[in-house]
């Protein structure tokens, strides 16, 4: 499996303005986005705050995308591979018969970052891409001078609470009841870069 990443503000900049019309590639991503996060994640965004993200001065959209036949499934090779770096491949092209494996939505403000959003696909959870993905983006933004990345996690998040830590995320504060729709807690976590 060969693995690629877009920052769909790249791929359509008219998503910047109120009268951009979308194409039908664009329609596809954001769409895709949407059903994985409503699939996979706890804390759920309406439509209407995507479309207000994507229109957000400094916001990013990083989207991985991959050639995985998802109506292959666990029959193939991908059910005991971790995904890595080896498997990025710039060459690889998106289109609407790509593989939306996952995304990451942050906005930058000044020299600090917030991220948002970090969703992977539940075909391919726990592969590793949530780590390329993690990577990819700090990587990009520290060379561009970010040098403070926030984000906020459930407390019951283990697995998203180990992996910011493996990057260098540590908590420094916890918001009491932040979750609305269960009331839970969230702890607050920064990287310096």
């Amino acid at each position: 499996m060969k693995i690629n990443f877009l920052n769909l503000k790249e791929l359509n900049p008219l998503l910047l303005s109120d009268n951009g019309k979308k194409d039908i590639l664009t329609e596809y991503l954001i769409a895709r986005m949407f059903d994985i996060h409503m699939e996979s994640s706890q804390t759920l965004w309406d439509r209407k705050m995507f479309d207000e993200e994507l229109k957000r001065e400094g916001s990013g959209f990083l989207i991985c995308y991959s050639d995985f036949d998802a109506a292959e499934g666990s029959d193939n090779s991908l059910a005991l591979k971790k995904i890595t770096e080896k498997d990025i491949d710039p060459a690889l092209k998106i289109d609407l018969k790509s593989f939306i494996a996952g995304f990451f939505i942050y906005y930058n403000v000044l020299d600090e970052m917030h991220i948002l959003d970090v969703t992977v696909s539940k075909e391919i959870q726990s592969k590793g891409i949530g780590s390329l993905m993690l990577s990819t983006v700090i990587k990009k933004n520290s060379e561009a001078g970010i040098k403070h990345f926030f984000l906020e996690v459930r407390t019951s998040n283990i697995i998203a609470i180990n992996l910011y830590k493996k990057f260098g995320f540590k908590i420094f504060m916890l918001r009491k009841n932040y979750y609305e729709d269960n009331g839970e807690d969230a702890l607050c976590m920064v990287k310096e870069s």
